[in-house]
């Protein structure tokens, strides 16, 4: 009998407003990434998107590569390294009325960190040199149970992010001058505060 994950909840370290902003900020562009991503994975799935008749590699390739960058992007936000931006500790600083959906979603993602690491650091970054540790990472992410909380997760995110995103202007005023300092404001990631923004 398999013993039950322990899922971290909460902050894992306190961060100052300021600390909060820069974190958030890299999250954004993080969180680009992934939309762009995944929209093109999503996209070749429903062969929304065609290759070229001389591409020297076939759809299911190209999905297969994306796939595994997806995924090593994604694998990031639950990054238990400290040098890293985990991806709620901005998160419970900036939207602190947000608490419990945020908690809700980070322990959605937390359920799979153990499989997205292991996926990260065998596959889409580090690959070990062992094929089978290549290949195991593979397997579990195909895993039913694995996949349908994967799937989750991924849906749960996006929404969380896009519902935070749309309440910047009242939770992080300040936003669009520290995008400014930091020289990131014209990334389209930041695109609806450019609307928005004073000189």
């Amino acid at each position: 009998m398999s013993t039950p994950k322990v899922l971290w909840m909460g902050a894992k370290k306190t961060l100052t407003r300021s600390e909060a902003i820069e974190e958030y900020a890299i999250l954004r562009l993080r969180f680009e990434d992934i939309k762009r991503l995944d929209y093109l994975l999503n996209a070749l799935y429903e062969e929304r998107i065609g290759l070229p008749h001389d591409c020297p590699f076939s759809a299911a390739d190209l999905r297969d590569t994306i796939r595994t960058c997806f995924f090593g992007w994604f694998a990031t936000l639950t990054d238990q390294d400290g040098r890293a931006v985990y991806a709620f500790n901005c998160l419970f600083t900036l939207f602190p009325h947000r608490k419990a959906e945020i908690v809700t979603v980070q322990l959605s993602l937390e359920a799979v960190h153990n499989e997205l690491q292991q996926f990260r650091n065998n596959v889409a970054s580090h690959s070990r040199a062992e094929i089978e540790a290549h290949l195991k990472a593979r397997r579990k992410l195909r895993d039913d149970d694995v996949f349908l909380d994967l799937q989750s997760a991924i849906s749960d995110f996006k929404r969380l992010m896009e519902s935070l995103i749309a309440e910047e202007p009242q939770a992080i005023p300040e936003l669009a001058v520290e995008l400014r300092r930091m020289g990131v404001e014209h990334h389209p990631a930041f695109a609806n505060l450019a609307r928005t923004a004073t000189p």
